[in-house]
């Protein structure tokens, strides 16, 4: 049984993986596998041929990288066509069951078909918004990071599980134990 964890930035889906983590269960997400690639001179080889100027001494500027792929649907998608391949190997490699995923990107990735069950996690915009500066994020750059994301109108449409984040963060935790006991267990 695979099951992904997807949302928009800042929705809870870290929050739902870490109870994955807490139960047990194997788990994996796209932003760790990413940032071990990151460390990989062949990963960072082929960033640099895409984006020369934002790779320094054989390593990835991360920050300028950011800024420029989420102000630039074609670097975005040069970036994707990148990592998406590399992540979707380490997914495949972990022969896990169950195993959870945390991959916001499920469905731009291709790899929606890996997986058994995907699990939407929800928050209102305003809420996300809030979470994101609480991280120190700019407002201008956590408004062009969810633009550059789907719209969960579209999220909902693949989703076989919804976990909607309007209430406290316990109130998620124990939404995510008891659907989570419910898929794996």
């Amino acid at each position: 049984m695979n099951v992904a964890i997807i949302g928009g930035i800042g929705s809870g889906k870290s929050e739902v993986l870490k109870v994955a983590r807490e139960m047990g269960l194997v788990c994996l997400s796209a932003d760790e596998i990413n940032a071990e690639l990151l460390r990989s001179p062949e990963y960072v080889e082929k960033i640099a041929a895409q984006f020369p100027e934002c790779v320094v001494c054989g390593v990835v500027d991360k920050p300028r990288l950011a800024a420029l792929v989420f102000s630039d649907k074609e670097s975005r998608l040069a970036l994707n066509a990148i990592a998406h391949p590399e992540i979707a190997k380490k997914i495949a490699e972990c022969d896990a069951d169950p195993l959870v995923v945390e991959l916001p990107l499920v469905l731009e990735s291709g790899m929606k078909d890996m997986f058994d069950e995907i699990i939407l996690v929800t928050a209102p915009r305003r809420e996300r918004l809030k979470r994101l500066q609480g991280r120190g994020l700019a407002l201008p750059r956590a408004k062009a990071i969810m633009r550059s994301q789907l719209p969960t109108f579209v999220l909902r449409r693949i989703a076989t599980r919804t976990v909607e984040n309007t209430g406290t963060v316990e109130e998620l935790r124990e939404a995510a134990r008891n659907l989570l006991r419910i898929l794996c267990e």
